[in-house]
């Protein structure tokens, strides 16, 4: 079985992606897909693979991440443009993760790209890597990005089942998966559409039929509080949910939560300190600068900034959509 338990040396060894013309490039067999809201992770650039065994297929579910059979592998490569504003920038890559399924489990891990962009190497340890890029406002960013250990990767992907914590995928859902994805051949398709077509997806509706999460940052796929709620699930509910690393918060921010004070409206801290703020509640209706979750996104302390891992910059467009959202929500607290 591809990767058995414990991977191999080199990306290459999986035969799922390669370098052409400087771009990662699914191999054959392997097939490309998008997020409709992805995670935020120091502006780079992503892309994301899967391959299913000959025969397999993963099981439809309208909530949860799909059922996929032993053998899965996803991959998700991240690189930077040296320059956000062109066209066609020059993309250096820094790693691509592979999680993969063996008997009935899944591990991830993570390769480092070499300065030639020619082998991309396992790293189980993690590292930090220097960066530098220049932004769509002509200013230069520098930062230390974070390649995360085997341990780091499941600060995000492990999910408590029963009394035990849980390897799980995290992106691969329905709402997330319904739009569409440019494929090798040329032809734009609706992703979930596709996959059943293909055979990698058995017991799907019709896209027409299934949820589907906002782009966050297209205004012509949701209102604010759509877009809003879509880009806090996709970076914050991993953890804030009711099985993530920060439950015991009581805060659960995917999308799919309706309490309004579970997702954040006049909540009150469980343990306030440097990461409140002195603000008094994590979404004040109407005034962001009584909020919390706005002031922990606009840091890059790590006793402040949230989320925790996976970025080391503020995501000053992300910020601005949450502050648009509680500044239009009524009400205020009590």
């Amino acid at each position: 079985m591809p990767g058995g338990a414990t991977g191999f040396a080199t990306l290459d060894q999986w035969c799922q992606v390669s370098l052409v013309n400087d771009d990662i490039s699914p191999m054959a067999g392997v097939t490309p897909y998008t997020l409709n809201t992805p995670l935020f992770s120091d502006y780079a650039v992503k892309r994301r693979t899967v391959w299913i065994p000959d025969g397999g297929s993963a099981t439809y579910d309208a909530t949860n991440v799909f059922d996929f059979p032993d053998g899965t592998v996803f991959t998700k490569s991240f690189g930077w443009a040296d320059d956000m504003r062109k066209a066609q920038p020059v993309l250096t890559w820094v790693e691509t993760r592979i999680i993969w399924k063996n008997a009935g489990s899944w591990q991830g891990l993570s390769y480092t790209w070499d300065s030639a962009q020619k082998v991309a190497t396992a790293n189980p340890g993690g590292e930090t890597v220097p960066l530098s890029w220049i932004d769509t406002t002509g200013a230069t960013i520098t930062t230390n990005y974070l390649v995360p250990s085997v341990p780091q990767c499941g600060e995000c992907h492990d999910d408590l089942q029963d009394t035990t914590l849980v390897f799980e995928p995290i992106g691969p859902k329905a709402r997330n998966l319904n739009g569409n994805e440019t494929y090798p051949d040329g032809t734009t398709q609706n992703q979930l559409t596709y996959w059943t077509a293909t055979g990698l997806l058995a017991g799907a509706p019709d896209a027409s039929l299934a949820p589907k999460l906002a782009v966050w940052n297209d205004p012509t796929t949701g209102t604010v509080d759509d877009r809003a709620r879509a880009y806090l699930e996709s970076n914050c509910a991993h953890c804030h949910g009711a099985t993530g690393a920060a439950r015991n918060t009581g805060l659960y921010l995917s999308s799919l939560e309706t309490d309004p004070t579970s997702y954040g409206i006049c909540k009150r801290p469980v343990a306030a300190g440097a990461g409140a703020g002195g603000r008094p509640v994590d979404i004040f209706p109407g005034d962001p600068t009584q909020s919390i979750i706005p002031f922990r996104m606009d840091s890059d302390e790590p006793a402040i900034a949230m989320p925790q891992i996976e970025r080391s910059v503020v995501d000053a467009q992300g910020l601005q959509l949450i502050t648009d959202w509680i500044s239009s929500l009524d009400g205020g607290c009590p």
